[in-house]
């Protein structure tokens, strides 16, 4: 099974569904929140298309791209107020029809990544009260975290609410950002709970008799149907996701020179025409997931490294750097030396009326990559 717990999944993986990006796009309209057209014309096709997966990188350049565009940080709640169960297809009815939300949300955890979870959920009772912890899956700073946390904590909210029925309300909600008490003012009017900054953890305080008292709408044979079809669902992701997963960690710890299909075959002990067809059931392809690797290895060694266009481009198996050039602008809409030139050393500060932390590098540059 695919989990964020066991396996080394990075913000670079592709395992995320695109519901949220959905609902962002949504949001925005007709407006570019991305400054690479070419990007966000990639995310834009990525959202209608159902099977697509984005990576966390990627989902947070768009979130983030977008909330500073706008220069307004609560969009992230919004688009979490809007992230019902419906949203999240076979999984949210096993959530829906779980017997207690203790046990809902340890169902919830098993299948993370059919949520889009990116936090771990913690229920934790202490007589009246109880709280559901969001624990951290990645170690995310500035306004990654700023931006993940409100939105992650909004969706969380919001599937309470759809799976305690319409008379639960919670008590609090303190969240692990930093921001000053006008920011935590406006937080508690959009998700009209009152709300905290500034705290050692980010949690949602409810009434204690919630975490074990049967669930509205549970019922035992829905909730086994529909948990056996998540299980289904899970499997064909983690075998889509093992393979490529293997592919490409191999050709990312490639040092000198990238590998071809039967090499890459005979590491993995199956013949190209096996692997071929392996890749071919899960939706995928040798050339997808190599393109895939090139960009970000490119990236990396213009941003990182002093290595020449010409150096890069061997390092890339590219027959010769022209080919190498023209497929950088393909992807970026930028060619090599320019990308270096305009994103090395960039300050990515926000505009002065934000007040907001920094944007990371990586959101900046994850349509990219």
């Amino acid at each position: 099974m695919v989990s964020v717990h066991a396996s080394p999944i990075t913000a670079e993986d592709p395992i995320f569904s695109t519901a949220e990006l959905q609902a962002l796009i949504a949001a925005q309209g007709s407006e570019a929140w991305l400054d690479d057209p070419v990007a966000q014309d990639a995310l834009w096709r990525a959202a209608q298309d159902g099977t697509s997966r984005l990576s966390l990188t990627q989902w947070l350049g768009a979130l983030t791209g977008c909330c500073q565009g706008r220069q307004d940080p609560l969009l992230a709640l919004r688009i979490g107020q809007q992230m019902h169960l419906t949203a999240y297809g076979m999984l949210g009815f096993t959530l829906l029809s779980s017997p207690t939300l203790r046990e809902a949300l340890a169902t919830a955890n098993h299948f993370s990544l059919l949520v889009n979870l990116k936090h771990r959920l913690h229920l934790e009772v202490d007589g009246a009260t109880a709280a559901v912890h969001l624990q951290e899956n990645f170690a995310l700073v500035g306004a990654d975290k700023y931006f993940c946390t409100l939105l992650e904590t909004a969706k969380i909210l919001t599937l309470l609410g759809d799976m305690l029925g319409h008379g639960f309300k919670a008590r609090e909600v303190r969240l692990n950002i930093n921001a000053d008490p006008a920011d935590a003012r406006r937080m508690s009017e959009v998700l009209g709970v009152p709300t905290q900054v500034n705290c050692l953890y980010t949690c949602i305080v409810i009434d204690g008799q919630c975490a074990d008292a049967p669930l509205p709408q549970s019922h035992a044979m829905t909730h086994q149907s529909c948990r056996t079809q998540c299980v289904t669902q899970l499997q064909e992701l983690s075998q889509r996701y093992d393979l490529c997963y293997q592919i490409q960690k191999m050709l990312l710890a490639s040092p000198d020179r990238i590998p071809a299909l039967p090499e890459v075959a005979s590491r993995l002990h199956l013949s190209p025409r096996t692997l071929r067809r392996k890749l071919e059931v899960t939706g995928n392809s040798y050339n997808q997931i190599l393109e895939d690797v090139r960009k970000k290895l490119a990236i990396r060694y213009l941003l990182d490294t002093p290595l020449t266009t010409e150096a890069i481009s061997e390092k890339l198996s590219y027959s010769d750097a022209a080919n190498f050039r023209h497929a950088f602008k393909r992807w970026t809409g930028t060619a090599p030396r320019a990308f270096r030139s305009q994103n090395r050393d960039t300050d990515w500060s926000l505009p002065a009326a934000f007040t907001l932390p920094q944007a990371s590098r990586a959101a900046r540059l994850s349509a990219h990559a």
